[in-house]
């Protein structure tokens, strides 16, 4: 009769189901993708600003700023190196005032020369920095907002509200020298293609910190294409 099976088909039937299970679960299916690596020039870069050449340094009384980038060195120290490739990492040297805050609002650039807008903000792993951190303590801002590269903002005192600065910096604590999970990164801005952002530190120096150990502090300026 259509539409009855008997008892005997049954266990038939659920036994081949039963015998064919292993020949599914060895199937393999490969799907080949092909990637040619091609390497440009980089349209997000990093530039001295007017606080970097602002002060030389030559006396020791003296607040400076000395930006290097030189990818060109014959033995070149400023790089760090990321899944076995050596990539360029700019290096500031700052000083602070014993004593003193000082505030420096130009010391880097952060220009989008891409054709897209970037969404670009500062990071640290958190953790905490190396050297001496002893009575002395920093923050590092980026501005919030952009200008034309080349262009001259309106930015007040980092810290201050309204003052054209991301209200959320990267924190260095003093004498621990610790970076906090919540201080370890700025906030987000977007920069479109042709503008720029600054990048600012404040340096505080207690009367006994010391004049000739250095505390070093690593960061990442992380552009995103969110299109």
């Amino acid at each position: 009769m259509i539409g009855k099976i008997s008892r005997r088909a049954a266990i038939v039937t659920v036994g081949l189901f039963i015998f064919a299970t292993p020949a599914y679960a060895s199937l393999v299916l490969q799907n080949f993708i092909q990637a040619d690596i091609e390497v440009g020039e980089a349209c997000f870069v990093k530039v001295g600003g007017n606080d970097a050449v602002s002060y030389v340094g030559t006396d020791a009384d003296d607040p400076f700023v000395d930006f290097s980038k030189d990818p060109n060195k014959a033995v070149d120290p400023d790089v760090v190196q990321v899944d076995g490739v050596n990539l360029l990492e700019e290096r500031l040297t700052i000083r602070g005032m014993r004593g003193d805050r000082v505030i420096y609002t130009d010391v880097i650039r952060y220009q989008n020369t891409c054709e897209i807008p970037l969404t670009m903000q500062l990071v640290t792993d958190g953790g905490s920095a190396t050297g001496d951190w002893g009575d002395r303590s920093a923050r590092v801002y980026i501005s919030s907002s952009p200008t034309v590269i080349g262009g001259i903002p309106t930015l007040g005192r980092p810290g201050v509200a309204g003052s054209g600065w991301d209200p959320t910096p990267i924190v260095v604590e003093a004498n621990t020298g610790a970076i906090p999970g919540a201080n370890a990164q700025t906030g987000a801005v977007v920069v479109p293609p042709g503008q720029e952002v600054r990048g600012a530190i404040v340096v505080a120096a207690g009367v006994n910190s010391s004049t000739t150990n250095i505390g070093t502090i690593n960061w990442i300026a992380e552009a995103v294409n969110n299109n």
